[in-house]
This record gives C-alpha cells, sequence and structure tokens, in this order.
C-alpha cells in the first residue's frame, strides 16, 4: 500500500509540478535539458522518456527525430519553442498527445514518428502496428487542431547549438486550466428568492 501511495504521488508531481515550473508566456526560451537515461519509457511519467529542464521538475517526453543521436543523463542547452498552429504535422502531434487514451506509449510514440515522416527504428517495429496505424490515420483528419483549456500542448526542445546532433523532443506541458462554469440565471436566481423569502418571513413573525 505505501509503494502504490508513493508511486501515485510521483504521477501526480509529474503532471501537476510542470505547470508551476515553466508556463507559456515563457516561450520562446532557453534551457539546461537532461534526457533520462532510464527508458523507455520513462520511469516517472511513463511516456517515451523523462525529461528534465534545470531548477525545473520532470516532464513527460516524446521523441520527434527517430534518426538523431540521444544524449542520456547529460545536460545540454537547449531552446524550447510553442508547436501549437505551427504546422498541421503539430497539430496532430497535439492531437494524439490529447487523445492518445489507453493507448500505450509505444504505440502512441510510434504514431508521433508517422505523422511526422520519421521511421520507426528497427528496434522498436513492433510499435509498428494496427493501433499505431489507426491512431496516426485519425490524427491526420485532425490538422487544424489547437488544443484548450485543460489540454496539453506540445513544447520543442532542441539545442541551441548549431553543430549539435543530438535528438529534437517534444515535451507535454499543461494548457490554462478552464475557467469554472458561470451559473445560468434561475440557478443564480435561487439563492436571491431563497435569501428574500427568509426575510419576509422573519417580517412577518416580528409583526405577530
Amino acid at each position: 500500500m505505501k509503494k502504490l501511495f508513493v508511486a501515485l504521488l510521483v504521477a501526480a508531481l509529474c503532471m501537476v509540478a510542470p505547470a508551476v515550473a515553466l508556463e507559456w508566456s515563457d516561450l520562446p526560451t532557453g534551457d539546461l535539458v537532461l534526457i533520462d537515461g532510464m527508458y523507455p519509457p520513462g520511469e516517472l511519467c511513463g511516456t517515451y522518456f523523462d525529461v528534465y529542464l534545470f531548477e525545473d521538475d520532470v516532464y513527460p517526453g516524446w521523441c520527434v527525430d527517430s534518426m538523431g543521436t540521444s544524449i542520456k543523463d547529460e545536460w545540454y542547452e537547449a531552446c524550447l519553442s510553442s508547436t501549437i498552429g505551427v504546422s498541421e504535422e503539430w497539430n496532430m502531434v497535439n492531437w494524439i498527445l490529447n487523445n492518445r487514451g489507453d493507448v500505450p506509449f509505444g504505440e502512441t510514440q510510434a504514431a508521433i514518428w508517422m505523422v511526422l515522416g520519421q521511421p520507426i527504428p528497427p528496434q522498436y517495429a513492433e510499435w509498428d502496428n494496427m493501433l499505431s496505424v489507426a491512431v496516426a490515420a485519425e490524427a491526420a483528419q485532425h490538422g487544424d487542431y489547437i488544443p484548450g483549456c485543460d489540454d496539453v500542448g506540445a513544447v520543442l526542445v532542441e539545442s541551441c547549438l548549431p553543430c549539435y546532433e543530438g535528438q529534437t523532443l517534444i515535451i507535454e506541458l499543461p494548457m490554462e486550466p478552464c475557467p469554472p462554469p458561470v451559473p445560468e440565471f434561475p440557478t443564480m436566481m435561487i439563492p436571491v428568492f431563497l435569501v428574500g423569502s427568509v426575510l419576509v418571513a422573519a417580517s412577518v413573525l416580528r409583526k405577530e
């Protein structure tokens, strides 16, 4: 039971902490990035890999350059920018991130590679199956997709150094939370009528 509690706590931190550390208003920006070498999947977030930003928390990460060399467990300077609305391909990626449901991380990663025109590495050939193909095919119908409130958006992470040949990746960053719903007029009037009724009743009792 204790191990389950710790696992749930770590998963919650993985989803909540990045919203505090990195904001969409910060982009574009530069940061020091580290790819945790324990993947796939990432040990904490359960995506392709866990990505750390300097002085920030851990972020769910996905590979978008299957041919690039991955620098594991080593900090490097990266430039971060938004992918939202940049192109149809990135819109498809954002659709996948927000509509993957129960699709396993491997098939999700394969679908991302597919919509970006990236080859699937031979060691992950088992991810190239009917499920990942179906996800990619569905994403292809949503080239105009833009994440909304309470969704996540993909932040592109790529080296700031022109000669660096390391892996380009994305991290998931929560969008702004949706505002609470505004009560409809009848619902808003119920407390008013209730208070008014109490005042009228109190006035009548005093007169009696």
